[in-house]
C-alpha cells in the first residue's frame, strides 16, 4: 500500500470508523438540543457554542490518544 493510499485509509478510519467519536458527537448534539429546548435549562444558552466545541474537541482528543503511539 503506497503512503498516498495508507494516509487517505488512516483518516477515513480516524472519523468515520471511530465509534468513540460518533458517540462523543451524538451525545454533544443531544445535549445541545435538550439546552436548547428545555426552559429549564435557558440560563445555559449562552454557553451552547462553549459546550458543543468542547464536546467535539474532547471526542477528537479521545480518538487522537488512542491513535498516537506511546
Amino acid at each position: 500500500m503506497n503512503i498516498i493510499t495508507h494516509t487517505l485509509t488512516a483518516i477515513f478510519d480516524f472519523f468515520c470508523g471511530d465509534w468513540r467519536i460518533f458517540w462523543g458527537v451524538a451525545v454533544t448534539c443531544i445535549l445541545v438540543e435538550l439546552v436548547e429546548h428545555l426552559t429549564i435549562l435557558t440560563v445555559m444558552i449562552p454557553f451552547l457554542g462553549i459546550i458543543y466545541i468542547t464536546g467535539i474537541s474532547l471526542s477528537l482528543i479521545v480518538a487522537l490518544q488512542r491513535e498516537v503511539p506511546k
